[in-house]
């Protein structure tokens, strides 16, 4: 028996230390958080007795940031948060848009979702060009969603309806190509939602197949955003994507109420954000803006709250 026990307290000494080595192994694995030493909230006008959910928001000339809602507007803030002026999308009896993106020139593209259409505004809303028309054949579109551009000024417009795909333009709006269509395959899209153009290659949030795609500009397929050891990097309806801070990618997950930052290699760096509605908590965010290059303050669209949530970040992740 004295044998038994003491065989016993052997064999719970060595689980003991197997579940101490394994949980030391596993820490190298823990996310990290993006660092935030300030959060504040930008108030979106009311209409009509009512606060509209914010959608897409893209920073443009002079610090200004663009916000566009569920009422149809596009609400134009100061480097400070104070509303300098608005204007509304010329119809949205029928639904509104979801993003918008400021161009080098101070542009302002909105794909005009359910009419089928983008229409290119400048600063002050004046509308100045527009394109599209309802259709599955190069140059239409089901409902276009976002849209950006190349270094040459070419357009990418992503559209999702049963007709999951992007398109190519010129500057002018003539269609060049288009690449994609619904799936699950690599290549293929289930609503993508949210690109950005960085060094040569298109970053797509695929959102219902929860991973970010990446594509040449010719509409190659590169590959699927996968971390180091392979596995990918575990987005939860990733809705929007932006560029972050030294080439990093910032996503927003509609699913997971947080913002991730990835390396172009794939590697999660760092999560923020949790789902609710309490500080540093989102509900069903839709867009995500940063100002990649003036010290990393991220702007998100914190859609189900109803509110333009702004980040300052400490400095890198820690």
């Amino acid at each position: 028996m004295a044998g038994e026990r003491t065989s016993a307290g052997r064999l719970l000494v060595a689980l003991a230390l197997l579940l101490v080595l394994c949980g030391c192994g596993g820490a190298p694995n823990q996310v990290a958080s993006i660092r935030i030493r300030h959060t504040r909230v930008w108030r979106v006008l009311p209409d009509r007795a009512r606060i509209p959910a914010p959608r897409g928001v893209a920073l443009g000339l002079e610090g200004e940031v663009y916000l566009l809602d569920t009422a149809a507007r596009v609400q134009v803030y100061g480097p400070d948060g104070e509303v300098r002026r608005h204007w509304r999308m010329p119809e949205s009896e029928v639904g509104s848009p979801e993003d918008l993106t400021a161009l080098p020139d101070g542009r302002i593209v909105v794909p005009d979702t359910h009419y089928h259409r983008v229409i290119t505004f400048d600063r002050d809303g004046v509308e100045l060009a527009r394109f599209g028309e309802f259709g599955r054949e190069l140059g239409q579109f089901i409902y276009p969603v976002c849209a950006v551009v190349d270094d040459e000024g070419n357009m990418f417009v992503c559209e999702y309806g049963s007709n999951d795909r992007i398109q190519k333009f010129t500057p002018d709006g003539v269609p060049l190509l288009a690449f994609g269509g619904f799936g699950t395959e690599p290549g293929r899209f289930q609503r993508p939602s949210g690109m950005v153009w960085l060094d040569g290659r298109l970053y797509v949030a695929d959102a219902a197949n929860n991973r970010v795609q990446v594509f040449s500009g010719d509409g190659g397929f590169v590959g699927v955003m996968t971390d180091p050891s392979g596995l990918s990097p575990a987005l939860r309806f990733p809705y929007d994507i932006t560029l972050g801070p030294e080439g990093r990618l910032l996503v927003v997950e509609w699913g997971g109420g947080r913002v991730t930052e990835l390396s172009r290699d794939g590697t999660v760096l760092g999560r923020y954000g949790t789902a609710g509605a309490g500080d540093g908590q989102f509900s069903t965010p839709w867009g995500i803006e940063c100002d990649s290059s003036g010290g990393g303050r991220i702007w998100v669209a914190d859609t189900g709250n109803r509110r333009l949530v702004v980040l300052d970040r400490e400095g890198d992740r820690g």
